[in-house]
């Protein structure tokens, strides 16, 4: 909404102003009546007659002091009105910058603010509600079935009882990298720069990723090829391993068995180009628009258990660090993201 003016001061909390003006202007006047008399040669009736107009500078003098100040109590008080709106919770207020004058820069600084807060407001509401949702599903799993081998007892057949109790592990798991991830971003969120920096081996550390990963290709029997120059980079190690493993993790991710992942790393005068290439299911440009905002999930790819949070801490570690993260993809086709950090 637009907040138009309602004062909520009167000129007669100025009235000190008022006094001060006629202070100031009976002392200007007799001032100035004793230099003409004593260093002009103004005569001393005519010095004194001067005293007679201090009436009307009084009064000439209140009347611009009055319309100053309305000036003032009309744009404070639509800015008083306006802190007061948005205390009350009514994030949709917006002050009418138009006839603010000298305020201007003030009320345009008001309305950022409250849009930033709303915006903020609404992302708070967004991530309670993905969050919730994503805890709900693996906690039902794990309750219903759960709940359906404890009915069941002895009665179950052995293979049955494995493959739920497969479900089980595989959620609970599911549900424990949620929180993990959760905590990981909700910390770089909060961060404004990157502590604990130090120099190492960034391609040593690429490849002590990918062993992390071994079983998961393995059992997926996807390929994975490495073609990294010897680099060195000064960062904090342990996030940026976050950054490594979230990628390889998204490309066995999507990869289907029998697929191929390709890495490549390359050190140019000003920075450091990493690629993560898969020969996964794509996606298409508008996934690529919104694949790294919380929780965004693609209808097509639901098929493949994920909870939206890795490629969000992977941008927001390499934002922190300065540098930028890109996708490339098409359906069918695989996708690349392509990592560029300063080496500054």
């Amino acid at each position: 909404m637009i907040c138009k003016s309602r004062p909520r001061f009167r000129l007669v909390q100025f009235r000190w102003i008022f006094a001060v003006d006629c202070v100031v202007v009976i002392g200007a006047v007799m001032a100035y009546g004793a230099v003409a008399r004593f260093w002009l040669g103004m005569t001393e009736e005519n010095a004194l007659s001067m005293v007679a107009i201090i009436p009307l500078m009084v009064l000439v003098v209140g009347l611009s002091t009055a319309i100053i100040l309305h000036s003032i109590r009309r744009k404070m008080g639509t800015l008083l009105d306006g802190i007061q709106a948005v205390s009350d919770g009514d994030l949709d207020t917006e002050l009418d910058c138009r006839n603010a004058g000298e305020y201007t820069s003030i009320y345009q600084g008001f309305n950022r603010m409250t849009a930033e807060l709303k915006k903020t407001k609404q992302e708070m509401q967004s991530f309670v509600n993905e969050f919730s949702h994503e805890f709900k599903t693996p906690i039902t799993s794990i309750a219903g079935f759960s709940q359906y081998l404890l009915d069941t007892g002895e009665g179950i057949e052995s293979p049955e009882r494995m493959q739920y109790l497969q479900v089980i592990s595989e959620e609970s798991l599911r549900l424990s990298t949620l929180a993990q991830n959760t905590l990981l971003l909700s910390k770089v969120e909060s961060c404004e720069i990157i502590a604990e920096k130090e120099r190492y081996d960034l391609s040593e550390q690429l490849r002590h990723c990918a062993i992390l990963l071994l079983p998961k290709l393995e059992q997926k029997d996807i390929s994975l090829e490495m073609e990294i120059d010897d680099l060195c980079y000064t960062g904090n190690a342990e996030l940026m391993e976050q950054v490594w493993l979230n990628l390889l993790n998204n490309a066995v991710k999507f990869t289907p068995e029998h697929g191929k992942i390709m890495v490549t790393g390359k050190q140019t005068a000003e920075e450091l180009v990493l690629a993560f290439s898969d020969s996964g299911v794509g996606m298409d440009e508008e996934t690529a628009a919104h694949i790294f905002e919380k929780y965004y999930q693609h209808d097509t790819v639901s098929a493949v258990r994920g909870n939206g949070i890795g490629l969000s801490i992977v941008a927001r570690i390499v934002a922190l660090c300065g540098g930028t993260v890109q996708v490339q993809s098409a359906p069918n086709e695989g996708s690349t993201f392509t990592v560029c950090l300063p080496l500054t």
